[in-house]
Formats: C-alpha cells, structure tokens, sequence
C-alpha cells in the first residue's frame, strides 16, 4: 500500500481529485490511500509525523506532495526544499516527496492543472475569462491601487468546470472530472515528471 500525504484540506478538493484521477488512470496496478493535511504547514505536526512513522513500520510506502510556492509568498523550490530537508533531519524521519508543479520550478498544482485544459475545446471560455481578467485588472483607484481582486488560478479553474453544462448528479459525483476526456488532457507532456517521480516511487 502507498500512503500519499497531500496538501488538500479534504476529498472535495481538486488536488486531491487530480492526484486520484492520474493514480487511477496510469497506476491502476497499484494500491493507494491519499492523506489530506491540510496545508503544508501541518506536514511536520506531531499528528502527520506519527501517521508517517507508523506507516512505515507497517512496511507502506510513503510519499507527500506539496506545492513548491513562489518567492513573492516567501517560499519557491530552492526554499522549500531545502526547509524539507531540515525538518526531516530535526524530526528523525524520511520520506519521498514532489514538489509541484514539476519538481523543479516554483509553482503549484493548479499550474499542472491548468496546462492539462481543454483549450482546444474550451478556446472561448479561456478567451473571454481571460478578457474579464485583463479588464478587472486595469480599473484602480484615486490612489492608483487596483481596485478588484483578480480571480486566483484556483478559482480560474474552478469557474471553468463550474460553466460546463453537467447534471447536478454529475456534480455531485465528481464536481472536477479530471478522467473525463472533454475537459482534460492528463496526457500532456508537463504531465510527466509528476508520472515518471510516481513510476519511480509507487509500490
């Protein structure tokens, strides 16, 4: 079995739905159980320290993903990877681990995500969010500051399937559809670091 820490706050989210579907897709030959940490500041609470630890005597394999970040948010890959590292000679512990978006660059999951739309299929949808974005953007204040919130790319992405024409069942079942072929490709080629760090490392 492969115990997979993650960022994720909970089975809804579209990490944790991303993951699952590229496990299930190109690994159905293994066994996997996805943990949600809730944010990768809990990754060295005592809580996550002993699920790992007692995943390992029991003889899993364990992994963790988490998004390298950026320098403007204090963080990016050289950081946080050099801050893992620390932490798993403090806590007498080690462990596999990807950062996203490839483990090598700064950025997240949703970078990941984003490069596996449809375009194709979706040009227009990403044509006029995209024209939202650039017009919000401009609108300032008296003091020149802007004056909007431009959507995250989290909530990019989350608009983008929120505008797909899907039953409420549908939703229900899966809001994120990462399997399905109409929205997703998880066959392109930023797609395979994450694949080959899993070939690797999955048991």
């Amino acid at each position: 079995m492969n115990r997979i820490f993650i960022e994720a706050k909970n089975s809804s989210t579209s990490e944790y739905n991303f993951l699952k579907a590229i496990l299930s897709l190109f690994f159905s030959d293994k066994e996997f159980g996805l943990i949600c940490m809730d944010g990768v500041s809990n990754l060295f609470n005592e809580s996550i320290i002993n699920q790992i630890s007692q995943a390992q005597i029991s003889g899993e394999q364990v992994l963790v993903f988490v998004d390298a970040d950026t320098v403007s948010k204090g963080w990016g890959y050289r950081q946080r990877k050099d801050y893992i590292e620390k932490e798993m000679m403090i806590k007498e512990i080690s462990f596999s681990y990807f950062l996203y978006p490839n483990n090598h660059d700064d950025g997240d999951v949703e970078i990941l995500m984003e490069q596996a739309v449809r375009r194709d299929l979706h040009s227009i949808f990403f044509d006029c969010f995209e024209d939202y974005e650039r017009c919000v953007s401009r609108v300032k204040d008296k003091e020149g500051n802007p004056l909007y919130n431009v959507p995250s790319l989290k909530n990019k992405l989350h608009t983008y399937m929120s505008a797909q024409k899907l039953t409420n069942q549908q939703r229900r079942k899966d809001h994120w559809l990462f399997g399905d072929e109409r929205f997703w490709n998880l066959n392109v080629p930023q797609l395979q670091p994450l694949k080959d760090f899993l070939k690797i490392n999955l048991r």
